[in-house]
């Protein structure tokens, strides 16, 4: 899949595939999903089939999961993928995101998070524990935003990377944060 096929239609809402973009090609591994949904299960899946690479995606919710194609889970604590390369986490309830961003810290290679602007998005309390990463960047302009973190991977080369109005940034960059 080609990075215009892979960023098309993004969006404020979907500007996280932009980051799943890099850190996809930034690695060769698993890509795991703990939340479905349109803007990212079917370009996921998509790339990783073509890739040959094992993508699995998980969700809660039995609609989502049957529209998606996600294997449905009762409760997210009772998950416990391994030898991650990618986590895109955009899960609900959404509170529930700062504690799988730390409980895969060490087992995921990197780690997309969506829903991570500094205000709204009900305040997930997922930005306090961005500091926990050595590599942090984000993308965001109005509405959603998203981040990329990693301890294991040098993220460093994505930053200026742009799609449309969207630019990678490191976390301190903007000065607002």
């Amino acid at each position: 899949m080609t990075r215009d096929k892979f960023l098309e239609g993004v969006n404020n809402d979907t500007d996280h595939r932009i980051l799943l973009w890099e850190a996809i090609n930034l690695t060769k591994g698993k890509v795991v999903e703990f939340g479905s949904g349109h803007g990212s299960t079917p370009f996921l899946r998509e790339h990783c089939k073509n890739k040959q690479r094992v993508f699995e995606s998980y969700e809660n919710n039995k609609e989502w999961a049957d529209m998606t194609g996600a294997t449905l889970i009762e409760d997210w604590e009772s998950l416990t993928p391994t030898a991650i390369h990618v986590l895109f986490i955009d899960h609900a309830p959404g509170e529930r995101r700062q504690f799988d961003l730390l409980k895969y810290k060490d087992l995921a290679k990197i780690i997309v998070i969506h829903d991570s602007e500094p205000t709204g998005a009900g305040d997930y309390k997922v930005r306090q524990h961005f500091g926990k990463f050595k590599y942090c960047l984000e993308v965001g302009v109005d509405g959603c935003w998203a981040t990329m973190l990693s301890d294991t991977i040098d993220l460093s080369e994505c930053i200026g990377k742009t799609w449309d109005k969207y630019t990678i940034f490191a976390k301190d960059d903007r000065g607002t944060i």
